[in-house]
């Protein structure tokens, strides 16, 4: 085994060698803390509430007539009982709000939704009545964002009824039986939101129904009940959980990486300069070298001895022939040669050459210097 040169190791490898050393050290001290960190409290209670928090929403609306004989008023309030075929639009005011014991960050999106939704007559209890058919609309749609204990959303909308009215009688006279057909506008809220280390998710949403197969009609506002929930420190062990998951992975890539950097520091540090210089030579012309395991005569040659590998590199451009590779003795000594007619041109790399070459740089730079 070839002894390591301490004296040729280069200031470059040793900076390698003491950044891997640091990032091994940094990686175990990271790894001991994410185990250390999972221990919070998986208890829900009163005593483990990292966070309370509450969404709400509500819906307010109008109903604009038609031009008529009947009603002088422009549009009626909510609650009333209205002539469908008097009604041009419905105009709806929806709120959202969001509050919270704590400072929160919360991103998420609000989506408003109408929908075409038709029944079976036969049956009035729409739960055990499949619907028939359902057309989807999204009417807006808006980012949330915000980081702090309350929030508010208002949207606007105007629900034009002559669309559906039509798709709906369209629909009844194609199948010839009764169905029931409601628009039905849906404010959908559903967030991912951060307090104290810990996460959370969660959605909420209002409903309002507007009937459309009878002459008079009710407009349905089922106002949801305020929806509260909690934060506790068991959701902490959660979001660590998946956090750390993805750091153990990266760890474990990470420190793959640096036992093969060590590896390789540690192979390449005990080479010998002979193997460094002919696998360099191998690795980067290995284009024009051809390997060959028998010897030739020499004897029968005119020999040319080659003094640098450049030299003979552009002699095989030259003549367009291949270098022949030989390695004479094991680990010590190797032949590069290049037959042309009956002259034989021969580098070679051995170990002594390469301490005489060696010997001779200091002795130069000792000249230089002096």
């Amino acid at each position: 085994m070839a002894k390591i040169k301490f004296d040729k190791v280069s200031l470059k490898k040793v900076f390698i060698a003491c950044l891997l050393v640091i990032a091994l050290v940094f990686q175990f001290a990271f790894l001991s803390y994410l185990f250390k960190s999972l221990a919070p409290n998986d208890k829900e209670d009163d005593s483990n509430v990292i966070m309370s928090y509450t969404s709400s929403g509500n819906y307010d609306y109008k109903v604009y007539l038609k031009p008529n004989e009947f009603i002088n008023s422009e549009y009626l309030g909510p609650d009333e009982a209205y002539i469908l075929n008097l009604i041009d639009h419905v105009h709806i005011d929806s709120l959202y709000n969001f509050s919270s014991t704590e400072k929160t960050n919360v991103s998420g999106i609000n989506k408003t939704v109408a929908k075409l939704v038709i029944y079976y007559r036969e049956s009035s209890d729409k739960s055990g009545n499949p619907e028939i058919l359902k057309k989807e609309n999204v009417i807006d749609e808006k980012v949330i964002s915000f980081d702090d204990k309350t929030y508010n959303l208002i949207g606007n909308y105007d629900i034009y009824l002559d669309e559906y009215l039509k798709t709906l009688q369209e629909f009844q006279n194609q199948v010839k039986i009764s169905v029931d057909g409601y628009v039905v506008v849906t404010s959908q809220t559903s967030f991912n939101g951060s307090v104290g280390g810990a996460t959370y998710e969660d959605s909420y949403e209002n409903t309002i129904k507007i009937p459309l197969s009878e002459s008079v009609i009710k407009i349905e506002n089922s106002q949801t009940k305020p929806k509260e929930n909690k934060v506790y420190e068991s959701d902490l062990l959660k979001t660590n959980k998946t956090v750390m998951g993805y750091i153990v992975i990266a760890n474990i890539v990470v420190f793959i990486i640096i036992c093969v950097l060590l590896r390789k520091l540690f192979m390449f540090t005990n080479k010998s300069e002979y193997d460094r210089v002919l696998g360099k030579i191998l690795k980067n012309y290995d284009d024009v070298i051809v390997n060959t395991t028998s010897i030739i005569d020499i004897s029968e040659y005119k020999l040319v001895e080659i003094e640098e590998f450049k030299e003979i590199l552009n002699l095989s451009r030259e003549l367009l022939l291949p270098i022949m590779n030989y390695e004479v003795m094991k680990g010590s000594e190797t032949w590069l040669y290049i037959i042309k007619d009956n002259i034989l041109y021969r580098y070679i790399i051995s170990e002594g050459k390469l301490d005489y070459e060696n010997k001779k740089k200091k002795t130069r730079r000792k000249k230089d210097n002096n």
